[in-house]
């Protein structure tokens, strides 16, 4: 396996010469990509893609109005020019189209990944990925690039999500490069001070949830396994039983973690 590592400015910068790559695996409005990617036939004229990973996990594709209010919030603190996608707010629809989202992305093909230095991979159940597919996201991750998993919670549910990435990223790099992200972390003190960074802890049936952990390749935080459920706190700005607390605090934690991936 070739491994080397990318800045990740340089990475952007090749991003946005490759992306309209994506366009050469077209897809029906009900179908996803096989073997590639997804993204907007205008692609290369933005700094930055939210790719979703679209292996069949459980509600992958779940709220893409709430990926278009992080971009939004994120290009106003970080200056970046995002594509935000029409026809979506808020919690509608609740599962999206592939046109629904700012781009998609498949574990099946190094060349399509690599388009996106950054994936989002989120769900609310079990999951596996195949052997294959985890030696393809080993290499992308070795390669420079980063991915935020997000437990999809609901107290009607186990940490079936988090359980099954948690058990993917140890399978690919082993028990001591999966751990919990210490408090110091800069990656809770780069823009906003979320220090405490769970806003959101359902209470299940034999406890909390798990708390958040990283992917720690050498000194590099190249993973972050969130079980708190930033991004429900995206898809509600309302104000009302504390949701804008949620989203506050869910736009906060996404625009850190960003921050921190762009800047190693």
């Amino acid at each position: 396996m070739t491994r080397h590592t990318l800045d990740r400015r340089s990475f952007l910068k090749q991003s946005a010469a490759t992306v309209a790559a994506a366009s050469a695996f077209p897809v029906a409005a009900n179908a996803i990509p096989q073997h590639g990617a997804y993204a907007p036939a205008d692609a290369d004229n933005y700094d930055f893609l939210l790719a979703r990973v679209c292996n069949n996990n459980p509600d992958w594709d779940f709220g893409p109005g709430g990926d278009k209010n992080f971009l939004e919030q994120l290009s106003h603190v970080l200056r970046v020019k995002v594509k935000l996608q029409p026809n979506v707010r808020d919690e509608f629809p609740s599962n999206g189209l592939p046109e629904h989202f700012n781009a998609l992305v498949d574990l099946g093909s190094i060349e399509a990944m690599r388009q996106f230095p950054m994936l989002f991979m989120m769900g609310t159940g079990s999951f596996r990925i195949g052997q294959p597919q985890l030696e393809v996201l080993k290499e992308y991750i070795c390669s420079g690039g980063f991915v935020l998993m997000d437990e999809c919670a609901s107290p009607r549910r186990a940490d079936d999500f988090y359980q099954s990435s948690y058990l993917a990223l140890v399978s690919m790099f082993g028990q001591e490069a999966v751990r919990p992200i210490p408090e110091d972390h800069e990656v809770y003190r780069n823009v906003y001070d979320i220090s405490r960074p769970n806003f959101q802890r359902w209470q299940r049936p034999g406890g909390a949830s798990p708390g958040n952990v990283g992917l720690f390749v050498g000194d590099r935080l190249a993973a972050v396994l969130c079980d708190s459920d930033i991004h429900c706190g995206w898809t509600d700005p309302r104000d009302s039983w504390g949701k804008r607390a949620y989203h506050e605090e869910g736009i906060k934690t996404g625009i850190n973690i960003v921050a921190y991936f762009l800047s190693h």
